[in-house]
């Protein structure tokens, strides 16, 4: 009787680890898209101080403005406890960049 308790149980738990897998993955991706939306809002509101500055003191460069829009945004992160790790910098320069290209596409054409 004992034995067949065992091996129920491992049965049991044998089939509740793909389960607890998904799990554990869809918190995981639920987490990050989380701090992806913060992310974004960090960044958003980063790229309209830098470009309001901008405009107080014209000649900065693209680079410029980038340059300031990341240091904030480092400081934003680190902020509210996300690890501004070199994989989220290269997905933030990204989402800036296509931000900063939809930007100048509907100014061309407004």
């Amino acid at each position: 009787m004992t034995l067949e308790l065992v091996l129920e149980i491992v049965r049991i738990v044998a089939l509740l680890i793909p389960m607890l897998t998904s799990v554990v993955v869809l918190i995981k991706k639920t987490i990050k898209e989380k701090n992806w939306k913060l992310v974004m809002n960090i960044a958003q509101e980063v790229m309209s101080t830098v470009e309001a500055y901008s405009l107080e003191h014209p000649g900065m460069s693209s680079e410029e403005k980038l340059n300031m829009a990341l240091e904030a945004i480092n400081s934003g992160l680190t902020a509210a406890g996300i690890d501004p790790n070199p994989d989220l910098i290269q997905q933030i320069v990204a989402y800036i960049q296509e931000m900063c290209k939809w930007a100048k596409t509907v100014n061309t054409k407004g």
